[in-house]
């Protein structure tokens, strides 16, 4: 008689928990940390979005983020609350990027805070999307 072996069970994928989906949901800047190329972390501030479970956000090609994801696709993204500083997300990740040609995503998160195409003062040319796929997410206060 065979025994049938128990099939692992699937990682669990961190998701953010409703309590502080808010941080990604409404036009808060936050920081993006990525490794650069000596090792050393480089942080940023940036705008992100949840675009359903999934954090996003639009880079240039041109600027250092995007080369230091191309080497080591490794960030974390920090997230504190403007009415509460010890209310805070932290979204460890590893990125992926894809092209945005036609710059649908940057224009829906323009449109989430508070601007567009045209008042944007940032580079459109040579932009992708940043898509974090989440290994850790550590949620405080």
């Amino acid at each position: 008689m065979m025994t049938a072996m128990p099939t692992p069970a699937e990682p669990r994928v961190p998701a953010i928990s409703p309590s502080h989906r808010y941080l990604l949901e409404s036009p808060h800047t936050v920081a993006l940390a990525t490794v650069g190329a000596d090792g050393q972390p480089q942080v940023t501030a940036i705008w992100a979005m949840l675009d359903g479970d999934v954090v996003r956000t639009s880079l240039s090609k041109s600027r250092q983020k995007y080369k230091n994801l191309l080497a080591h696709p490794q960030v974390t993204l920090f997230a504190i609350d403007p009415q509460n500083p010890f209310r805070t997300l932290e979204v460890r990740a590893i990125a992926a990027i894809t092209d945005d040609p036609g710059l649908e995503f940057l224009q829906r998160l323009l449109r989430l805070y508070g601007t567009d195409l045209e008042t944007f003062t940032g580079p459109t040319q040579d932009r992708v999307v940043i898509t974090l796929d989440p290994v850790r997410i550590v949620e405080n206060g």
